[in-house]
């Protein structure tokens, strides 16, 4: 596998020359049918997946910035006060998504597409070539899903025309029109898997070639983009959504997409945490908010998610013994001054080291999320399933991905045992933020701005430094790039948001529902009296 990756930036260099910009010509390199390029779909394939990370713990704007981790309530700051305000991440930069993965992704459809290309060796060294072409469809749309659930309208059916058809402006398609693109070509995709066909293993870092988990991937992205229709358009959810049950999505803990990184990604989360790292100057910690809503309801994930001793420091065991809720402390994010900050410190428990290692494995996309998803759709009456059963499913999923025991005595619980109904809803959308913890932070985010579950309210530093008085609906595109080099279609673009400013206050297509507004009270900010 190091091989693979020691090759990466080598090689895929040769396979990414043609770029959004028109001045930068590399004369016929994408004209020979016969001779695309050096570059292997296998090693194209294997960076491509290696981008997931940024789904979860880095960003592709600054990977000390975890906002994907901070605005659903994962994560706050222990060292000092530089993202709490909510302010500082505005913006968002598409170029690296589209330069590298989506373009990888790409090249691999339309050389495999291409009848005098799809036979070179370069080409056939990730398999055979309708399980490239739908792997990296696949792949392809789920990197589009969270972009538009980023910014909203983003650039799909005229994307890769520059040189080709020489569109150098392309227009941005809406919101739904990217949900229709998405779920037609994920679709496609999985009628075009061939259990009978090949994917290398090696090269395929996410399933290990393993056709059968690519089409439950396939199926449970359709399902996660159908439910975000649930308000704007139920009716074409719903038909979404029951085609895609009907196809299979993940059940098991073990289908789920998990990224692990490695000498040349290692986890962001070494960095932030690790004291002999130069980054350990920005740390994180467990938020308040996930803390405190386990505590409450006596989660034993509490005890996988989280650490007491470790880069925090120890404290007295006999005072706060490792297998007590009580003992368990998350910090607010967005105090106003560091000195705040630090004061936190001494109560507040660790993200699990676990979690923290230099080549951890951490979770993307999981079962758990898809059948809390099912859950909600079986309770819309969107799928003639049983919410209830779905539901204890989706927790039990989550217990046996992080390895939890008392599952079942969980879920009979008072605060847990499904009530059905609107009750019920929310408690599907409680379980699904709960079991998201450190995965997925984009679908996370959108969970949240859709169902407005758990209630979170910004801290004091939002307000005085940025005006806010609740969490991001959204982030801007970036001013270096957007709406200076394609005015004209990023103008345009905007009349999709809910509200047509291009701010953290606009909504998307899909996001009609108010979330509750507030501040952090003074209790809440206020380290605990020990």
């Amino acid at each position: 596998m190091k091989k693979i990756y020691a090759l990466l930036t080598a090689v895929v260099v040769a396979g990414l020359f043609v770029s959004c910009e028109k001045i930068r010509d590399f004369g016929d390199i994408n004209k020979s049918p016969n001779s695309p390029s050096t570059a292997f779909t296998s090693y194209m394939f294997t960076q491509a997946e290696r981008y997931l990370y940024y789904n979860v713990t880095g960003t592709a704007t600054n990977g000390y910035d975890p906002w994907q981790q901070f605005w659903n309530g994962y994560l706050a700051e222990c060292k000092n006060n530089q993202y709490g305000p909510l302010g500082t991440t505005s913006t968002y930069s598409i170029s690296t998504m589209y330069l590298y993965p989506l373009k990888n992704l790409q090249y691999i459809i339309e050389w495999n597409e291409d009848p005098e290309q799809k036979d070179l060796p370069n080409v056939t060294s990730l398999g055979s070539s309708n399980n490239q072409i739908a792997a990296a469809k696949t792949l392809q749309a789920f990197y589009y899903m969270n972009l538009t659930d980023i910014l909203g309208p983003i650039v799909i059916t005229e994307a890769f025309k520059g040189s080709s058809d020489d569109i150098w402006k392309p227009k941005y398609d809406t919101q739904k029109e990217v949900y229709d693109y998405l779920d037609k070509s994920l679709n496609e995709a999985y009628a075009q898997f061939d259990t009978n066909g090949t994917l290398n293993a090696d090269a395929d870092v996410s399933f290990g070639g393993d056709i059968a988990k690519w089409k439950k991937f396939n199926a449970s992205l359709r399902m996660i983009a159908a439910i975000k229709l649930s308000d704007v358009d139920a009716a074409t959810g719903k038909s979404r959504f029951a085609k895609a049950y009907g196809d299979g999505g993940m059940t098991a803990a073990s289908d789920g997409l998990f990224h692990t990184h490695d000498d040349l990604n290692m986890g962001m989360m070494y960095y932030w945490n690790n004291p002999t790292y130069s980054g350990a100057s920005f740390c994180n910690a467990p938020n308040y908010f996930i803390v405190n809503e386990m505590k409450q309801l006596q989660d034993p994930r509490m005890f996988k998610y989280f650490d007491i001793e470790g880069y925090l420091g120890s404290r007295d065991p006999e005072k706060f013994p490792r297998d007590s809720y009580d003992s368990f402390y998350g910090i607010p994010l967005g105090l106003e001054q560091n000195s705040e900050v630090t004061a936190w410190v001494p109560y507040i428990c660790s993200i699990n080291m676990k979690m923290l290692a230099f080549d951890a494995t951490l979770p993307v996309i999981t079962a758990a999320r898809v059948l809390l998803t099912e859950a909600e759709a079986a309770n819309r009456g969107w799928i003639s399933a049983d919410a209830k059963t779905l539901y204890e499913a989706g927790i039990k999923a989550s217990f046996d991905q992080w390895g939890a025991d008392g599952a079942a005595d969980y879920i009979a619980s008072a605060a847990v045992a499904y009530k059905g109904g609107n009750d019920g809803l929310e408690q599907i959308a409680l379980q699904r933020w709960i079991a998201g913890y450190l995965s997925d932070g984009v679908q996370a985010w959108a969970d949240w701005r859709r169902m407005d579950v758990p209630k979170m309210y910004v801290g004091p530093a939002a307000v005085k430094q940025a005006g806010l008085t609740h969490y991001p609906y959204r982030l801007a595109y970036s001013t270096s790039a957007d709406p200076d080099l394609n005015a004209e279609q990023y103008q345009e673009a905007l009349k999709d948001l809910r509200g047509s400013a291009d701010d953290v206050n606009s909504r998307l297509w899909w996001d009609v529902n108010p979330n509750e507004e507030g501040v952090l009270t003074a209790e809440q900010v206020t380290p605990p009296d020990l």
